[in-house]
């Protein structure tokens, strides 16, 4: 892993090098000219094994309420609820992580995340009753809700042209890491239990902890939140580290100016505890700052999009998670299975088989999403892939337990996943870009958390056709969201806080604004097509930079 000069927390903003008569770029158009190479390499495989291990801890749900409601006579509603916890975590978590990555940087968010989870792992494998099996389990899911930010850091150091390839390799980890986790199941569940299963699971977060001292911070990050040389060090790093050159003049961004006034203080007569005060500081600047993040989203220029995305997330969610969970139940409640309360979960070596089968689909799923994304655009291949998946739900009604339906519905589901998880950060500008992907992906969880009660409690209570019609509905719902979507990413730079870019028909000229609310709206760039945009407007759409991330005391989060 190429180790990087790292930005401190709480380092002050560093003074622009500019002169007004050297030639400027910005890190997009840095990044683009240095191309990909062995720093995006060894940043992706990172990145895609942090994807790997949370997706281990989120694949075996499917086993573990199985298991654990055998070995402890739980009922339908308990062993949704294992799943639900882990699910409400994750939504505070993606909400949390998201701000924190934001505000203190990727590096920081993505260490936290893995050093969490890891935790909390280790600890439910050792949980002594239902009560504290929940307690971890939800705290688990805080720390997985923060797997995004792996994503976004991956993301930000990418070339706009290998976007699509790279991110699609980055999501084929998780792919990765189910198989994994169903192979490891399908090894030793019934032998060994679920504690060893919970156990084992958590390792790979260990290894990856140990190499985090060489993942470097994110140039985006560091250049809107004004450390602009360290950004400059970090590009340079990155050129040095793929033996290419860097473009001719300095790195440009605008920086917005924050007083020490603006930030939100108490008043506590002098008497109270430092620690108090602190403590107030930090929630008064954490609610600021998810205000502000809100603020942005719900602006004219991003309302619709935001709405929309809100929507497919918990559609998506509903789906992935519904046939994860459904695909194990319905074997574990068929006569491939024998359960005597008090005793392990015993599963047939054909119907382990079967859920192995079922999750690699996954992989293809993934190829054909990366096929598509750049051909058909990225929402209709997100409304292609859910149309298909309600098409497989439907199906089931009258054939139960085929192999092939549902590895056609994971293959679909993962496909529309993937592109989505493209889609979204791509949309958003760079000051806002991990907080809206981790308050669509903490939304989500909405989806998540009611798929348990679909795939688990009305299954096991003989209603598996009403879950199947229920998520083929949402299916169809968010497919056409995903249609309704006004821009179309494919092939644009990553949008940038305050561009305000108005492109005109020929996609040859750009305008800066100086107002934030008159920013390009996805509806107005929408009606221009990519193909007609030239280099000069994407380069120009990135060069127009804006604002930067508040400053916050040291402990703030």
């Amino acid at each position: 892993m190429p180790a990087a000069p790292a930005a401190e927390d709480g380092d002050p903003p560093d003074p622009a090098p500019e002169t007004g008569l050297e030639e400027k770029y910005t890190v997009a158009q840095a990044i683009d000219h240095i191309g990909f190479g062995r720093y995006q390499v060894a940043l992706l495989v990172y990145a895609g094994c942090v994807w790997a291990a949370d997706a281990m801890e989120m694949m075996l749900l499917s086993f573990l309420g199985p298991a654990v409601t055998c070995e402890w006579g739980l009922s339908p509603r308990q062993e949704g609820t294992i799943s639900t916890v882990v699910f409400l975590g994750a939504m505070a978590g993606a909400y949390c992580w998201g701000l924190l990555s934001d505000s203190k940087g990727r590096r920081l968010g993505f260490g936290a995340t893995a050093l969490f989870t890891f935790i909390f792992g280790i600890l439910s494998a050792l949980a002594p009753n239902f009560a504290w099996l929940l307690v971890f389990r939800a705290a688990v899911g805080v720390g997985l809700g923060g797997a995004h930010v792996a994503f976004t850091l991956a993301m930000e150091v990418t070339p706009t042209k290998c976007r699509v390839p790279v991110l699609v390799c980055v999501q084929g980890f998780w792919t990765l890491g189910t198989m994994f986790e169903a192979g490891l199941a399908w090894g030793i569940l019934s032998s060994w239990g679920w504690r060893w299963l919970l156990g084992l699971s958590s390792l790979p977060l260990l290894a990856l902890l140990l190499t985090y001292p060489f993942i470097p911070e994110s140039p985006y990050y560091l250049a809107v939140s004004g450390q602009q040389a360290k950004a400059q060090a970090v590009l340079q790093h990155v050129a040095q580290y793929n033996k290419a050159s860097m473009p001719v003049g300095v790195l440009s961004q605008h920086v917005a100016k924050t007083s020490a006034a603006s930030a939100p203080k108490l008043a506590y007569g002098g008497k109270a505890p430092q620690w108090l005060v602190t403590a107030s500081q930090t929630t008064l600047s954490g609610l600021s700052e998810i205000a502000l993040g809100f603020r942005r989203l719900m602006g004219k220029t991003l309302r619709r999009t935001s709405l929309l995305l809100m929507v497919i997330w918990f559609g998506n969610a509903l789906t992935y998670y519904g046939l994860v969970l459904l695909t194990t139940t319905l074997h574990a409640s068929s006569s491939e299975a024998s359960c005597v309360a008090g005793q392990r979960l015993q599963l047939s070596s054909a119907a382990l088989g079967q859920i192995f089968i079922t999750t690699t689909a996954e992989l293809p799923g993934l190829l054909v999403a990366a096929a598509l994304a750049d051909v058909i655009g990225r929402k209709w291949c997100i409304s292609l892939g859910l149309t298909c998946i309600a098409g497989f739900m439907m199906a089931l009604l009258w054939f139960p337990l085929s192999v092939g339906l549902l590895f056609g519905g994971r293959a679909a589901s993962m496909g529309a996943y993937t592109v989505l998880f493209i889609y979204t950060p791509e949309v958003f500008p760079t000051k806002v870009r991990s907080f809206g992907l981790g308050l669509n992906n903490s939304l989500s969880r909405f989806g998540a958390i009611l798929a348990p009660y679909l795939a688990v409690e009305l299954a096991r209570s003989g209603h598996a056709d009403i879950a199947e019609i229920i998520i083929a509905a949402m299916c169809l719902l968010a497919a056409v969201c995903a249609s309704a979507l006004p821009l179309e990413t494919s092939g644009r730079a990553l949008e940038v806080e305050g561009a305000g870019v108005e492109i005109t028909n020929k996609g040859s000229q750009s305008r800066a604004k100086g107002s934030e609310e008159e920013e390009l709206s996805p509806d107005q760039s929408s009606s221009v097509p990519s193909r007609e945009r030239s280099p000069r407007g994407e380069r120009e759409n990135a060069n127009l930079l804006q604002g930067a991330v508040q400053s916050h005391n040291s402990g703030a989060w």
